[in-house]
């Protein structure tokens, strides 16, 4: 990237009288810096440290002191702007594509997506440009956040499309055989996640993004685990008791709703924090927790088949779940 280049892309002014005419990339942190990029320093405080390190250019928004005047110092009034100028432009000259999905959609491609062309980012604005600069041969990434659609011009979108692009075979409350271009899958995936498993396959047929069933996995949605009688994490399908966690109350009301149309043979009983009082009242039965340690006892003692948590991670559930049972100790008198 020429210098002049560079200033009218950033909407820059050039405050000194370089040596140099162009730049071998652009670095925001101090790490990942090369001999002859250009710096954004976001820090004044890294700008010796970029030069010692050999950056031909120093991006700036602040007063500071020029030490080397061979190299090109670049006023903006926002290096935050600048850094928005520099993504815009490098999504438009590297001609990379924007595909924009939803959380659970995101999920099922980041699975079986083996296009080496394809990146999925789900990181802060400011780390987009380094991800960006990382794969020469990038064409194509995957984003969850809306928030990232205000630096493109155009971006493609999944959508369900009006056939499903597989038929399925058998469907379990948690698991999914289908059949597709003349293969079967198992798939540990509730049919409920059927409709965004068909926007993707759509979305790769449509755009020759190569992907590969066989890779799934699992997604960390509707995740369920299976516990024993003292609520201890045990194999999977070795029980008749399922916990599964959610915090978004929107994806939990669509849970509740799939288990109780389609495990009307088992209890479902929800637990939810305080506040939710009343709220699931006419779709199950329902415990109210004041504290997430409580869950221990109250997993443990309630008779159910399906249990639903509102308001926790996975992990955190796992570490519920996971804790050593101690048998307790009896009184010697």
């Amino acid at each position: 990237m020429r210098v002049n280049e560079a200033i009218e892309i950033i909407n820059g002014e050039l405050s000194s009288q370089p040596a140099i005419s162009s730049f071998e990339g652009v670095a925001i942190r101090i790490s990942e810096v090369k001999r002859g990029c250009l710096f954004i320093a976001k820090n004044p405080d890294e700008i010796d440290g970029a030069i010692a390190l050999g950056a031909y250019g120093i991006v700036y928004d602040k007063y500071v002191q020029m030490v080397d005047g061979e190299i090109a110092w670049i006023k903006v009034k926002s290096v935050y702007d600048a850094i928005i100028r520099l993504i815009r432009y490098q999504f438009l000259s590297n001609q990379i594509a924007i595909y924009f999905v939803s959380e659970i959609e995101y999920a099922i491609a980041s699975e079986i997506i083996i296009d080496p062309k394809i990146g999925f980012f789900d990181n802060d604005l400011e780390e987009l440009l380094s991800f960006i600069n990382k794969d020469e041969y990038l064409e194509g990434i995957f984003i969850k956040n809306e928030a990232l659609l205000d630096l493109v011009l155009e971006y493609n979108q999944a959508v369900l499309p009006t056939e499903q692009p597989f038929k399925v075979l058998t469907a379990t409350l948690f698991e999914t055989k289908i059949h597709y271009k003349l293969a079967q899958y198992d798939l540990k995936l509730p049919s409920l996640f059927l409709p965004e498993l068909s926007s993707i396959i759509d979305l790769c047929v449509m755009n020759k993004i190569i992907f590969e069933l066989r890779n799934f996995s699992h997604i960390a949605y509707m995740q369920p685990y299976f516990i024993n009688a003292y609520a201890k994490l045990v194999g999977y399908g070795q029980t008749d008791r399922v916990v599964i966690t959610e915090s978004d109350i929107e994806k939990f009301k669509k849970y509740v709703a799939y288990i109780a149309i389609n495990a009307k043979w088992g209890k479902l009983m929800l637990f939810l924090p305080k506040g939710y009082e009343g709220v699931f009242d006419m779709m199950a039965q329902n415990e109210v927790y004041l504290e997430k340690s409580d869950l221990n006892s109250l997993l443990k003692q309630e008779n159910y088949n399906f249990g639903l948590v509102l308001g926790l991670e996975n992990k955190e559930l796992i570490d519920i779940i996971t804790t050593p049972y101690v048998e307790p100790v009896l009184p010697l008198f």
